[in-house]
């Protein structure tokens, strides 16, 4: 029957049209420590194979998200890449996806979990290896040491077939700090109990160590089960405890295999998968037992509330798999993984008006923030460096695109600005505070990198965090990083009833404000403005800390999208100036007894601490 199924899915994937585009593969040896030692006597030098895109060789400072598969039972990386006689050509199905259209170009990675029992469960046991750590740590360092990866947690995803469904499970619900997604392809192992077929387990009981390779596939399935949940040191040739012995059931172990069925864990790791920002789930109604498990699964995820995606389609086991991974299961992960966004690199405004014309561009290093920068980094080195000002937007988007005038004006006086987000706008996605931390560590870096042309330029010990609205809030959830000079709170304030915001709002509270141990800057709309309350608030509360207000009557809405960003911009980048520069003359607008800005026309002012 498997080898029926076997033959339709070849004539399947036989009918594939020729690719215009070809990426590669490479089969790789990768030493495993988590293996090492392992009781069946395994290699801990395991193959896998790894795909590169079309584009890969061709465009050498593109970086890639990664999507990890694992195989089925019986199967091998080889089988599924055609390194041998295969019954699925992975590489055909990723090159279909993408010349349709379904699918963005990403790294396939797919080790080899063949071992003595034909296959390994993905797990831990003193008897197959530890599993878990060689899959989800060992592997994905090598992947991101060797190739051009997204090495992010939100760029690495994990799909599977079969067991393969089984693992994506299993370490989906453990590491959701290593993968942001995942899909299980009718996965096994989901429930029930363990075999206590008398006769099959005689016979295995009597199982010499070369008897094994001629195992059927139920006998061999029964030891690999015990193997992975249910190892024995004491009890060679196989070191595992079967689930009866001399015909009578054995609790202790059946207990041990059904304590690693999916459905008998997953209540434990409902925190972990909530997580996971997506989580895909399908099975044939044909393939029986697993479209019922995977369907409790469904329900189960449902009543947790749990977002998912779940599809009960026609077909069985396996012969609608290589159609499921195209149409389906990559178009998924091209929707919920994070790539590297099209490269950005737009002049603003002619530069901006300040001394260093400035443009606005991505980073490939790091692909989920917009760089605003002198155009010229040669003019900048160790007697004049670039201070660091980290951005966040207005309704905390994941892009800046209603501040472009306005950073790229601040940028043009000689700063290193860096918004979280990327240009264009991502459809209302929302971004998390911990962005503008991953900028502060982003420059930091860059500036002690030899090969980045941002070597030795960045002022490291000069850093403002600053936001609009939202953003403010999320600098000021961040404002207590001991490395940060100053910071800067536009049209917003903490509000008196946290979380009662719009979704995704940081839930900082007025406590917090006693984080901040820096110069502060509040700039508000006036009364019009939506956060004047909350602004006011805060800057009657902040008393240890020199801290300036200004209000200017514009509204929530400030003056960014005004030519060169407006008076806004004016006022920011004298702080900046002043704070990150030293530079006394632009300080004047803010202190004395009678401030430069209170004696412009519409701002009105206050000041605390301050000379």
């Amino acid at each position: 029957m498997k080898k029926l199924f076997l033959f339709t899915l070849l004539l399947c994937v036989g009918t594939f049209t020729a690719f215009s585009q070809k990426g590669t593969k490479e089969r790789i040896k990768l030493h495993s420590i988590a293996l090492e030692g392992n009781l069946a006597g395994d290699p801990a030098d395991r193959d896998v194979t790894v795909y590169l895109p079309p584009s890969y060789a061709s465009n050498p400072e593109k970086r890639y998200p990664v999507l990890y598969m694992l195989h089925g039972f019986t199967d091998t990386d080889s089988q599924w890449f055609g390194w041998e006689k295969h019954w699925i050509n992975l590489q055909d199905v990723i090159e279909q996806s993408i010349a349709e259209g379904l699918s963005k170009e990403m790294i396939v990675v797919m080790p080899n979990a063949y071992n003595r029992f034909k296959g390994s469960m993905y797990a831990s046991s003193a008897t197959v290896g530890d599993w878990e750590t060689f899959v989800a740590k060992e592997l994905v360092s090598h992947v991101d040491a060797n190739y051009r990866t997204l090495a992010k947690q939100e760029s690495r995803g994990l799909a599977g077939h079969s067991m393969g469904g089984y693992g994506t499970m299993r370490l989906g619900m453990k590491y959701p700090d290593v993968f942001s997604s995942i899909y299980a392809l009718s996965p096994c192992c989901m429930d029930g109990g363990a075999t206590t077929n008398t006769e099959l387990i005689t016979k295995l009981e009597g199982f010499t160590a070369d008897q094994i390779e001629g195992a059927s596939f139920f006998e061999i399935a029964t030891l690999a089960t015990s193997a992975a949940f249910a190892p024995n040191p004491k009890n060679p040739p196989f070191y595992l405890d079967l689930p009866t012995k001399d015909g009578e059931p054995r609790q202790d172990v059946i207990n041990k295999i059904i304590a690693n069925r999916t459905l008998s864990i997953v209540d434990q790791y409902i925190p972990n998968l909530k997580k996971l920002k997506a989580i895909g789930i399908d099975a044939g109604i044909q393939d029986r037992g697993i479209s019922e498990a995977t369907k409790k699964l469904h329900e189960l995820l449902d009543s947790y509330q749990v977002p998912h995606y779940y599809e009960s389609y026609e077909g069985d086991h396996l012969n609608r798999i290589a159609e499921r991974i195209q149409t389906k299961a990559l178009p998924f992960f091209s929707k919920n993984l994070v790539f590297q966004p099209e490269k950005v690199s737009e002049i603003i405004e002619n530069g901006g008006t300040g001394k260093y014309p400035a443009i606005m561009m991505n980073e490939a290093s790091l692909p989920r923030h917009t760089i605003f920068k002198p155009q010229d980094l040669s003019k900048f080195s160790s007697t004049e460096k670039l201070p660091i000002i980290a951005w966040g937007n207005g309704a905390c988007f994941d892009s800046p695109w209603e501040h472009v005038n306005f950073l790229n004006e601040v940028a043009s006086h000689g700063f290193l600005v860096i918004a979280i987000g990327t240009m264009p706008k991502q459809s209302d996605v929302r971004s998390k505070s911990h962005k503008l931390l991953d900028a502060i560590d982003w420059a930091i870096a860059q500036n002690a990198d030899s090969k980045s042309p941002y070597y030795q330029k960045i002022d490291i010990d000069n850093i403002a965090v600053s936001g609009m609205s939202c953003g403010g809030l999320q600098t000021l959830e961040v404002a207590g990083d001991p490395r940060i000079t100053t910071v800067g709170v536009f049209n917003s304030g903490v509000l008196g009833n946290p979380g009662g915001g719009m979704p995704g709002m940081p839930q900082v509270t007025k406590e917090q404000l006693k984080n901040i141990k820096v110069p502060t800057l509040y700039l508000l709309g006036g009364e019009s403005d939506i956060a004047y309350g909350n602004g006011m608030d805060d800057f009657e509360r902040i008393n240890h800390v020199p801290i300036f207000v200004g209000n200017l009557d514009v509204g929530h809405g400030g003056t960014y999208s005004k030519p060169y960003g407006g008076e806004f911009a004016k006022v920011a980048t004298a702080w900046y100036k002043w704070q990150l520069k030293g530079d006394k003359e632009a300080g004047k607008l803010f202190s004395g007894k009678k401030p430069g800005l209170a004696q412009s026309e519409g701002w009105v002012v206050d000041k605390k601490n301050m000379d």
